[in-house]
């Protein structure tokens, strides 16, 4: 695993800056509403703000714009992506921006964020580049799911942009979760400006990810024999 991760992180840093956006939502033609379940391109569990920048003092991204308030008026809420389409052998790059609600005399919010697959994926390079406090994010075959991202947000915290990337051997589809844990207190964690994007791997940076995949894989038999002897 230490050498596929070696080799996953020298592949990243070899990926051409070009990209394709596969996915997009900076919230600023979605309809403002409070406590709604209607989220563009996303399905929504509670209730969740689509504000205006300004709206009670929130700024969102840029200071313009819509933006994303987590826990609805006064629903807790959560939005999950509908499925984002991903070829094989693609480098995707997920990124977002998130800070803390400025609403004063209220405690810290509980962000949560999701990244699965609709289909087992084998990931051979999973990288965190900003934002992620810890760990957070596997490599290996026939994985359904990152597992779930914890963190607790002051009020008043900037926005911060979230970035992770990902090459999958097989096409497939993603989804993304975002939620907040609560406090219910019609003031949660303000996200914006969603992006994914796809970039396709020099040749030389493929084959070094498939040959480190084949390594795992070999030490894994090796493993396995050895457990049986």
């Amino acid at each position: 695993m230490r050498i596929l991760a070696a080799l996953a992180a020298a592949a990243v840093l070899a990926m051409p800056a070009s990209a394709v956006t596969i996915f997009s939502q900076n919230f600023d033609s979605a309809p403002k509403a409070n406590n709604t379940t209607n989220v563009p391109g996303f399905t929504v569990s509670g209730a969740v703000d689509l504000i205006p920048n300004g709206t009670a003092g929130v700024l969102c991204a840029g200071a313009a714009g819509r933006c994303l308030d987590l826990v609805g008026s006064p629903n807790v809420g959560s939005v999950t992506s509908n499925p984002i389409n991903f070829q094989a052998g693609r480098l995707i790059t997920v990124t977002f921006d998130l800070s803390g609600n400025p609403r004063a005399n209220t405690p810290p919010d509980i962000f949560n964020f999701a990244l699965g697959f609709t289909n087992p994926e084998n990931i051979a390079a999973f990288t965190l580049i900003s934002g992620f406090q810890g760990s957070y994010g596997t490599i290996g075959s026939n994985i359904t799911s990152m597992g779930t991202y914890t963190e607790s947000l002051v009020r008043n915290r900037p926005f911060v942009t979230y970035a992770l990337s990902f090459v999958s051997t097989g096409a497939g589809s993603l989804l993304l979760t975002f939620g907040a844990g609560g406090p219910n207190d019609s003031a949660g964690p303000i996200l914006d400006n969603i992006l994914v994007d796809s970039a396709v791997p020099e040749p030389a940076t493929w084959f070094m990810l498939l040959t480190g995949f084949g390594m795992v894989g070999l030490a894994a038999r090796r493993r396995r024999g050895s457990v049986a002897a």
